[in-house]
């Protein structure tokens, strides 16, 4: 891949696709117990090799954007979590929604923006090797 030039479609979709089938996974985990935890950071590794990929190129961060609007509740969430380094206006947006809400995420999306607004929120750590 050439930087600038876009990514190859057929490597865009693997790497939407990986994105999207590790979020979903993730949502139907409950973390009550260390076993379920354990499959959960499985998840988030493999969901950030994918979200690494994907940010390097304006395609790629389209991809992401779109996930924004994912019926999925884990998906959207993240997505607006990492697009707040592009789409900051979007993601924050949404993000601000979910926190005054009260519902499920909220407190998530209240933690999301409170980090990055002090600059701590990191997106671009790599995952561990498993």
């Amino acid at each position: 891949m050439w930087e600038g030039y876009g990514v190859n479609p057929d490597d865009l979709s693997k790497w939407t696709d990986a994105y999207l089938v590790e979020l979903v996974a993730m949502d139907s985990i409950s973390l009550a117990s260390d076993a379920r935890a354990r499959r959960w950071n499985t998840h988030v590794d493999r969901m950030q090799r994918a979200q690494l990929e994907l940010r390097k190129t304006a395609d790629g961060r389209a991809a992401i954007r779109t996930m924004m609007s994912h019926p999925v509740p884990t998906v959207a969430r993240w997505s607006a979590s990492h697009c707040l380094f592009w789409a900051e206006s979007e993601a924050r947006a949404y993000l601000q929604a979910l926190a005054s809400s009260g519902g499920v995420g909220s407190f998530e999306a209240k933690m999301v923006l409170r980090e990055f607004n002090a600059g701590r929120l990191r997106m671009g750590w790599e995952p561990k090797s498993r």
